[in-house]
């Protein structure tokens, strides 16, 4: 870059620039993207959010909160965690959480997000079994919005389906309607299927840590589900059966992977795992600006409708070119008409 003197600008200044930006900025810009181009893509009425997490490598810094020790005594290194809601029909970003990695808790992120982000009422927030809580569980209930949760396998020795009595079928949906208390009386502990007893301490929002008498009904469904593997995934939801049979769930499960899809092209595509600065708000900085990037190369790519010909395979844009497209769009601000071409020139089969 040069400055209006054809100078070229110094890093010093650049520094300087980035220094007047505060936190709120970048966050504003990400939601003002997406408030100017709503989500309207659902399926049977509903939108799919998949939630998750992953660890960026940043560098090395006199900083505690983003140190990770490593099995090898007096070695370590750094990382964010960033936690994200993916619209998987639409392919971009809805909300971005970023955790310094020794305060990672990616159910409480879940929860802020529901907390803080208006999603449209009818959205299914689709998680792997690592965000599964009892309070996460509770939060969702008293939302507006679905779910479907991935469950530890009832062989798992901690697994919190094996409270139940569970039909010994190879595929199964039943209702469990249970309690959950802080009250440890003979009556709640011998029946695990019926009522869930908190340790002390444990955190669950809806009863303080000294109500005894208060209790927060559950009911959902559980699903068990026989994959082609021949393996067997448990799904808890409160979609209605009629609308989402086990093939329906086994479908909203799977399209989960696009988000893991979409951290992989950002670590890899994006460089969203090197960084330009060492300074923490810096590098939140370019983590935000790597996202609205991606966010708008996706708006791009689904504008444009590829000609159809006689192939053996279906091919759609490429999303490696379309983020240098989308760069060029931006700085050099090319008529619609040659962006377009530019996408559908660089497209790949369909794998």
């Amino acid at each position: 870059p040069t400055s209006s003197k054809k100078q070229p600008i110094t890093k010093a200044a650049i520094i300087q620039q980035r220094d007047k930006l505060n936190d709120k900025f970048f966050p504003f810009i990400f939601s003002a993207v997406n408030k100017i181009k709503p989500f309207k893509k659902t399926l049977k009425g509903y939108h799919l959010l998949a939630c998750d997490g992953s660890d960026l490598n940043i560098p090395a810094y006199d900083d505690k909160k983003t140190y990770v020790a490593s099995n090898t005594e007096g070695v370590g290194y750094y990382q964010f965690h960033l936690n994200s809601i993916l619209d998987v029909l639409e392919q971009r970003y809805v909300d971005v959480n970023i955790q310094p990695r020794s305060k990672i808790n990616e159910r409480s992120a879940l929860i802020d997000f529901i907390k803080r982000t208006d999603f449209p009422e009818k959205s299914i927030f689709i998680a792997d079994r690592g965000y599964f809580s009892l309070n996460f569980l509770a939060h969702i209930s008293v939302s507006k919005y679905h779910y479907v949760l991935r469950m530890n396998s009832d062989e798992a020795s901690m697994a919190f389906i094996r409270r139940f009595t569970l039909p010994e079928s190879d595929e199964f949906d039943i209702i469990l309607d249970f309690g959950i208390t802080r009250s440890w009386k003979k009556c709640y502990t011998t029946r695990p299927d019926k009522y869930v007893c908190l340790k002390h301490g444990r955190q669950f929002d809806f009863i303080p840590p000294e109500d005894k008498k208060s209790m927060f009904h559950v009911k959902t469904r559980l699903v068990k589900i026989k994959l082609s593997e021949g393996n067997y995934e448990f799904l808890f939801t409160d979609l209605p059966q009629e609308e989402f049979g086990s093939e329906e769930l086994k479908h909203v499960y799977h399209l989960r992977w696009e988000i893991e899809t979409s951290f992989s092209f950002l670590k890899y595509n994006m460089a969203l795992n090197s960084f330009h600065s060492k300074r923490r708000d810096f590098i939140c900085q370019e983590i935000y600006a790597r996202m609205i990037l991606f966010n708008l190369t996706m708006l791009l790519v689904h504008s444009v409708e590829l000609p159809k010909k006689d192939c053996l395979l279906e091919y759609k844009v490429s999303i490696s070119d379309a983020v240098i497209t989308c760069r060029d769009f931006l700085h050099n601000r090319m008529s619609s008409d040659t962006v377009e071409l530019l996408l559908i020139g660089n497209v790949t089969p369909i794998r």
